[in-house]
């Protein structure tokens, strides 16, 4: 409990400020659609664009300017998605890879301590502190769908489906860093690593969206298994989609644990 205490101790400024800026992000994102004509819109923006673009874009785009479809872009904005994989990647940098590099990792596992016991308790608290930051945007989009306009059962059902969906997907990228770190030798670069990966990974959906030369790549892509405007419309398989992030996820977490075990340290 005391490492868990440590962890928290560390991360909590981020953390507080990831829940409170998503949460924020979510209530004015709801507001502002209530404010606009977005049929409109989307009917001005779609004529001007090109026949291909709008294959691509019409179901997402349009859904996107529907409230229940902004209420779902809201957990799959790049601001909110780059916010919770700062978090995801940080917590395994700041500690294995930092305090291998600052010599502390060597002072901790000179205690009796179990090196499988820390790899799992930074796992354990990783995956908490996201929970709690993909909890508070929950209830904060579920507040906003209150106020600005329904809350039916059937749409608080898609918006907890989505949050345990990002929930998934961002312990899997979490995981991944927790894997890169325990390979490396220390400092930040596990940290650069695990970004580009994630950018890569995210960069890859989308143009395996928009080319068919790179549309195969789809179901080896993380991002692939999360698409929130899909599950707010019933169009995504999500109990699919949490068991491929979930093996993942175990897989990852099993190689992270049997590295670290048998690595040097520095």
């Amino acid at each position: 409990m005391t490492y868990l205490k440590l962890i928290w101790k560390i991360n909590r400024g981020l953390t507080i400020f990831s829940m409170v800026f998503i949460s924020l992000f979510q209530l004015l994102m709801l507001y502002l659609v209530t404010t606009f004509d977005t049929q409109a819109i989307l009917h001005s923006v779609m004529n001007q664009l090109p026949e291909t673009l709008k294959l691509f874009l019409n179901d997402s785009f349009f859904n996107m300017l529907t409230f229940n479809g902004a209420a779902a872009f809201g957990f799959n904005h790049p601001l909110v998605l780059a916010l919770l994989a700062m978090v995801a990647i940080s917590i395994p940098v700041r500690h294995i890879s930092r305090e291998i590099e600052n010599g502390n990792m060597e002072l901790m596992l000179a205690l009796p301590f179990r090196r499988r016991s820390l790899v799992l308790q930074l796992w354990f608290s990783g995956f908490l502190i996201l929970g709690a930051i993909i909890f508070a945007s929950c209830i904060s989009s579920l507040a906003a769908i209150l106020i600005f306009h329904e809350l039916t059962w059937n749409v608080s059902l898609h918006i907890l489906e989505i949050s345990v969906n990002l929930w998934l997907l961002f312990v899997l990228i979490m995981t991944v860093t927790l894997l890169i770190a325990t390979l490396s030798r220390g400092g930040g670069s596990s940290g650069i690593v695990s970004a580009m990966v994630t950018l890569l990974f995210y960069l890859l959906f989308f143009t395996g969206q928009l080319w068919a030369a790179f549309k195969a790549t789809l179901p080896f892509n993380i991002f692939n298994y999360y698409q929130p405007q899909n599950i707010m419309f019933g169009k995504e398989n999500l109990l699919v989609d949490c068991m491929v992030l979930g093996s993942l996820i175990f897989l990852l977490m099993c190689a992270s644990v049997y590295t670290f075990e048998r690595r040097d340290i520095p």
